[in-house]
């Protein structure tokens, strides 16, 4: 009898032990390369030629959420920018300002309102990582034309949904 009793105390030793690791996961870190909610990536093409591989730099260009007063850092633009978009709420508007350097006094700066309106998905990664957002259904719209004119001639939306950072998602044609 008392070996019956050790041998069942064992059993339920080692069925807790099993129980007990098989509900852990990996470290609560959130690897490198995990997909996290992406950015909007909109590429810059020459309304002239209005060929994708025809590329045309904005000059001094300066992005701006609409309602914020900080300006969104984009980097050394060459072809392409990302932007994110708001997760809490479908659209977001930005003003797109080429000619943005006030000491340059021959040419002066020329803002346009694009908003993008859009529906935000989340989706669950892992516990580490949480959750990230995409973006159905995505429309750019241009706002109206303002004082200093139209520097943007067209709008074309290549990707309806942003789901990675692979390719361009909006083109701006100017």
């Amino acid at each position: 009898m008392k070996i019956f009793k050790n041998i069942l105390f064992l059993i339920v030793v080692i069925v807790s032990i099993v129980f007990s690791n098989s509900s852990c996961e990996r470290d609560d870190i959130c690897a490198e390369g995990t997909p996290t909610t992406p950015f909007l990536i909109i590429k810059f093409i020459d309304n002239e030629t209005q060929i994708e591989t025809d590329i045309k730099r904005p000059s001094e260009l300066q992005v701006r959420a609409v309602g914020f007063d900080s300006i969104i850092d984009i980097g050394t633009v060459t072809d392409s920018i990302m932007i994110p978009l708001r997760t809490n709420t479908t659209s977001t508007a930005f003003e797109f300002t080429i000619n943005s350097d006030t000491t340059n006094d021959t040419t002066p700066p020329n803002t346009d309102i694009i908003s993008f309106e859009y529906e935000p998905i989340e989706e669950y990664v892992s516990s580490a990582c949480g959750f990230r957002v995409v973006y159905n259904a995505i429309t750019a719209n241009e706002g109206e034309e303002g004082d200093d004119g139209d520097w943007i001639k067209g709008i074309t939306e290549r990707t309806l949904n942003v789901t990675d950072e692979t390719a361009a998602h909006i083109f701006i044609f100017h």
